[in-house]
């Protein structure tokens, strides 16, 4: 097996050239103009290229990712350009889920859907870092959803942006849509109201709220068994790749999620199995030499 060159941590964004700067290019030519409100589109934009939130956080900042070279999650996604790709996954489920409802002669404002999803998870872009070892770190309680993460700090942002209910709530229903209660026992819209509420926007989701919108935005981005499993078995196939490529087992792990995608690896696993997937990856990064 060839030996990989290893990027060093402060130099990782050089990786987004393979997933994240196409899955930008996808992103703005395939949906940013589906947001017709020019407030909501403006708001979008900006959230991509902020630099500095007006809001504070309550966990230490890490220096800003740009978007297309910002991870997606600790928990899937967790490589160079992943924000960008699970965006564009969200995007393109949202559109397929949109399709399928427009076909019952139902009406949809796609401008809304596009819009909850670029904004929701945009402030990931300062709450992920990689240390020496090539280990992802996220400055955000463990647990969505539970308090203070990169989605309630995303409502604090519009809220002080002055947004409208209106793009606040469809924001907020992207990773709540749901009636499991985090401390009061099961009652509807639970944990929407819980990220409401750290968010400090003063505003509450009551069921003659909830939209369609909001329950296609929410089911587009509920992906993550599947892409967190995706990411696992990327992990056991980097112990066995690593010792070969002389590179340490998180940097092989980092490069293969960064190079081809977590999925796409576990694609190749699960149809030609470990041997065969190994070759194959090595051979589909002769180029990046």
């Amino acid at each position: 097996m060839p030996l990989l060159d290893i990027i060093p941590p402060h130099e990782l964004s050089r990786l987004a050239r393979f997933q994240g700067e196409p899955a930008l290019a996808a992103i703005r030519r395939e949906f940013v103009p589906a947001v017709t409100n020019p407030v909501w589109r403006g708001l979008v934009e900006e959230f991509m290229e902020l630099d500095e939130p007006l809001t504070p956080y309550a966990h230490p900042r890490y220096t800003a990712w740009s978007f297309a070279a910002s991870p997606g999650s600790g928990a899937h996604h967790g490589h160079i350009g992943g924000l960008a790709l699970h965006v564009l996954q969200d995007l393109r489920n949202a559109r397929a889920l949109g399709d399928a409802h427009e076909a019952r002669g139902l009406p949809l404002d796609r401008g809304l859907l596009y819009a909850a999803i670029l904004l929701h998870d945009c402030l990931k872009r300062f709450v992920y870092a990689f240390d020496a070892d090539y280990a992802l770190h996220k400055s955000e309680d463990p647990f969505i959803a539970r308090n203070e993460d990169h989605h309630s700090w995303v409502l604090r942002e519009l809220v002080a942006r002055g947004a409208d209910e209106e793009i606040i709530l469809a924001t907020a229903a992207m990773h709540g849509l749901d009636d499991v209660s985090l401390a009061e026992g099961v009652k509807p819209l639970a944990v929407v109201n819980h990220y409401l509420d750290i968010g400090l926007t003063g505003l509450t989701m009551r069921p003659e709220h909830v939209r369609a919108e909001h329950a296609i935005g929410f089911l587009a981005d509920s992906d993550w068994p599947w892409s967190g499993r995706a990411q696992q078995r990327t992990r056991e196939l980097a112990e066995a790749m690593a010792p070969h490529c002389g590179v340490p087992t998180g940097y092989m792990h980092l490069y293969l999620g960064s190079r081809f995608s977590f999925e796409h690896v576990d694609g190749l696993l699960q149809d030609m199995g470990r041997e065969l997937a190994m070759a194959r990856l090595l051979e589909g990064g002769e180029e990046e030499r």
